[in-house]
């Protein structure tokens, strides 16, 4: 700037010198403001030579304020490759990565049309470079999957064979990011659903197989224990053996059970009166309790849901079981409905042992026994609260447990209305 301020200064005087030789101060003076001004436009104009074939080389070789401005634009230029360079390598490491992987990773605009897919995403959808722009509804045509894409609900995921592979089994998992963009992850799990169907299929036939041997051995131990002659010590055994054989045939009842609705995805369902089906499960639990626990029951008469009642049975059933089997004698068990526009609430509740806080997020692990104070007598076998959960799962329905240890339990079930 000073630069400049110097030439300005310089041509004005020797201006305004020689136009006090010729006596003509005022015309000399304009000329040399008209001489700085085609001046200043030349060098204006190969600055913008320079930036129209995109700034590429050096600038041009100037002084003053001029120099400084193309001196600075060239930094900007410098500073603008190198986070361009930045950039792509980042975007083609991202590419990179994305090529590594087996899942498909399609990202979709906000109308739902396909902008960019990796290596397999071609694999799986058979997409082409002139598919960009299409909306993905148009390769998968499920209505499962287009009212899945159109929800804008991705908590969960959402399974459907392939269109283009016969026999696989795709996974579909999507997640908005940006300005309403989805990133679709596609995974094949055409080979964890065939390993999880045999372990379904082994299970369950282990568990029946096992009710032969079962009863054959419990005869043979009634007809043992009603021999005449018998000691005490073997009459004492032989009631233990026939104990330890109701409980592996509870065993294999329970896990016949799980399997059975693990597998049922399409399952019938009927309105279903909660009042008299929770009535008719308290009236078995009383006979199970023997007198020794409170239990009522609230709430409206007249409310229904519609479910498949097998399912809803054997959820509250366990649960109500569950408390009559694990609480202490004197101990109060409610088991209340409600009803709200939008779901309907059976909270069971009860005011015996109660549960470790750390225990809860496990219970509805097969298998999984919490504290032995509140199972140490009942002989259960750990797959309870499994069924339940799979029993709900399969009416569309969550359970919420809360306890504390030494202040009781409660666990609710929400159905959503109908």
């Amino acid at each position: 700037m000073q630069n400049e301020i110097w030439r300005i200064t310089a041509i004005a005087l020797f201006s305004l010198i020689l136009g006090i030789s010729f006596e003509r101060p005022l015309e000399a003076l304009l000329f040399g403001v008209l001489v700085y001004i085609i001046w200043a436009s030349r060098t204006i104009g190969r600055i913008f030579d320079w930036i129209d074939i995109g700034m590429r080389g050096v600038p041009p070789n100037m002084d003053g304020v001029w120099g400084d401005f193309a001196d600075t634009l060239n930094r900007q230029r410098r500073r603008h490759r190198g986070t361009q360079e930045k950039m792509r390598r980042a975007i083609n490491r991202a590419k990179r990565v994305t090529e590594a992987v087996d899942d498909a990773v399609i990202v979709l605009r906000r109308d739902r049309t396909i902008d960019w897919w990796n290596s397999a995403g071609k694999k799986f959808l058979g997409l082409r470079s002139s598919d960009r722009g299409v909306a993905i509804t148009n390769f998968i045509r499920e209505p499962q999957f287009v009212a899945y894409i159109n929800s804008s609900q991705f908590e969960s995921s959402t399974s459907l064979p392939a269109s283009i592979h016969n026999g696989r089994l795709l996974e579909f998992s999507a997640v908005m990011f940006g300005e309403s963009e989805i990133v679709v992850v596609i995974s094949d799990i055409t080979q964890i659903n065939e390993l999880e169907k045999v372990r379904k299929e082994f299970v369950g036939n282990i568990s029946h197989e096992l009710r032969t041997p079962l009863t054959v051995m419990r005869g043979y131990v009634e007809t043992l224990s009603d021999l005449k002659g018998n000691s005490a010590m073997a009459n004492k055994a032989y009631q233990e053996m026939s104990n330890q054989i109701d409980r592996m045939k509870d065993l294999a009842d329970d896990i016949i059970l799980l399997s059975k609705l693990e597998s049922d995805r399409q399952l019938p369902q009927q309105p279903i009166n909660l009042h008299k089906l929770l009535s008719e499960i308290l009236l078995e639990a009383e006979q199970i309790s023997g007198g020794k626990h409170r239990l009522t029951l609230e709430g409206e008469s007249e409310i229904e849901i519609k479910a498949d009642t097998k399912l809803v049975r054997s959820a509250l059933g366990n649960i109500v079981f569950n408390a009559v089997l694990h609480n202490p004698q004197g101990a109060d068990i409610v088991i209340d409905i409600t009803q709200s526009e939008t779901h309907t609430e059976v909270v069971i509740s009860d005011n015996g042992v109660g549960i470790d806080a750390d225990e809860i997020p496990r219970l509805t692990e097969r298998f999984y026994r919490g504290d032995n104070s509140r199972n140490s007598n009942t002989g259960g076998s750990g797959l309870g609260l499994a069924i339940v959960k799979h029993a709900l799962t399969g009416c569309d329905a969550a359970l919420a447990i809360k306890s504390t240890l030494g202040s009781g339990a409660t666990f609710t079930c929400t159905f959503p209305k109908q």
